[in-house]
Formats: structure tokens, C-alpha cells, sequence
């Protein structure tokens, strides 16, 4: 039988021995060729942390949104684990809440690591952009990759789209509480789901490979 994810108020499926083999094929490998003064490479993510007076994401929450943080809740019952607002600070929620809908927009069932880097790169003015730009990777471009590795995935014509979380993107998660364990922060931040970008065997590993990012 399987274990469930309930992601706001919607409940959702996903399978407890991995992820379906009709939607989660062989994903082809990113062969993107820019001109190479658009692709810099930089020794390593963690020297680009930006901490500016504590970084005001770090601590700030959906305070005056109007979003009840019970509404955005996420269990992880297959694995004990627990996602819920209070964790992440609010640019990383948002990504976070907004990946359902990029997967959905795209017809596809299950929400992945490549719907949260999209949601990331199209914050306005948000930190993984300034991450990328302050490494010298153009954001036009990675967002046009991103875009890319969405389309060749395959659609479901059904209203179940965006509905179930994927293994790749729950791991994501993990490991960027991780990194928030490591650094000794409070919350959850954008920066450490861009580094945990870096492990993503599904997506992430091969985009940062194919613009040098290391």
C-alpha cells in the first residue's frame, strides 16, 4: 500500500518502492553549449554564503502573509520525516510551495528537484539568483536548462498533476537540512537547498557540471 505525503491540503501518493518507472525514466543528460563567457566556474558553492547582518531570509517567516502554516504542511510518513513551514525561512518556503505548481503547469505527477530549481529561479530579485550571478553563471541561461530538462519529462492529462513527491527532491530537502545542521543555522535558507542542488543525482549534479559549477 502506498505511503502518503500531504502537501497543503491535498494529500499525496507516492509509491514506497520508488518512484514509478513510466514516470521516472532515464532522464537524458544535460549537454547545454553556451559561449564560454557565459559559463565560470568557482571552487566551491560554500565559499559564496551570503551573510548580510545575519541574512534577513534567515530569520524572516510568512509573518503578515496570511498563510497559516498548517496549510502548508508536508509529511513524509514512508520515511518518518517531518517538512513543515516553521523549518525554512521564507524565500525557501516559497520555492518549496511553489513546486507543486510548476510541476503542475508542466502536466507532470510527480514534483522533482528540477521544479524547485525553477521556482527558485524565478523569485524576483531572490538569493539563489544572486548566488549564481555573484559565481558568474547567467540565470537567463540556467533557467533556460532548467526548462529544458522539464519538457523532455513526460506529461500526465490527468488532474492528478503536481500531486506526489518525488524521492530525488525529498532527498534534496534532507540534505539541505543537513547543511543547515552543519552551518549551525536556525532554518532551512535558500543557499543550503543550492548547495544540496550539487549532490542531486536526478538533476541538479549534471547541470552544475555543465556550467562548471563545482
Amino acid at each position: 500500500m502506498a505511503a502518503t505525503t500531504s502537501f497543503s491540503t491535498v494529500q499525496l501518493p507516492f509509491p514506497s518502492n520508488g518512484p514509478s518507472s513510466s514516470l521516472s525514466p532515464q532522464h537524458p543528460r544535460l549537454s547545454l553549449q553556451f559561449p564560454p563567457a557565459r559559463i565560470r566556474s568557482f571552487k566551491s558553492l560554500k565559499s559564496l554564503r551570503l551573510r548580510q547582518n545575519g541574512d534577513a531570509f534567515r530569520s524572516r517567516r510568512f509573518a503578515g502573509s496570511g498563510k497559516s502554516s498548517s496549510s502548508f504542511v508536508v509529511r513524509c510518513d514512508s520515511s518518518g520525516g517531518r517538512i513543515t513551514q516553521q523549518d525554512f525561512t521564507e524565500m525557501a518556503w516559497q520555492a518549496i510551495v511553489s513546486s507543486p505548481e510548476v510541476a503542475k503547469e508542466n502536466k507532470h505527477q510527480i514534483i522533482e528537484t528540477e521544479h524547485l530549481m525553477k521556482a527558485l529561479l524565478e523569485q524576483k530579485n531572490g538569493l539563489a539568483r544572486r548566488i549564481f550571478s555573484k559565481a558568474g553563471v547567467d540565470n537567463t541561461c540556467l533557467l533556460e536548462a532548467t526548462d529544458k530538462f522539464i519538457q523532455r519529462q513526460p506529461k500526465v492529462i490527468s488532474e492528478s498533476s503536481g500531486s506526489m513527491l518525488g524521492r530525488d527532491l525529498e532527498s534534496l530537502i534532507q540534505r539541505a537540512r543537513d547543511y543547515k545542521k552543519e552551518y549551525g543555522d536556525s532554518f532551512v535558507s535558500v543557499e543550503h537547498l543550492v548547495l544540496a542542488f550539487a549532490q542531486d543525482q536526478r538533476f541538479g549534479k549534471q547541470l552544475f557540471k555543465d556550467f562548471q559549477i563545482s
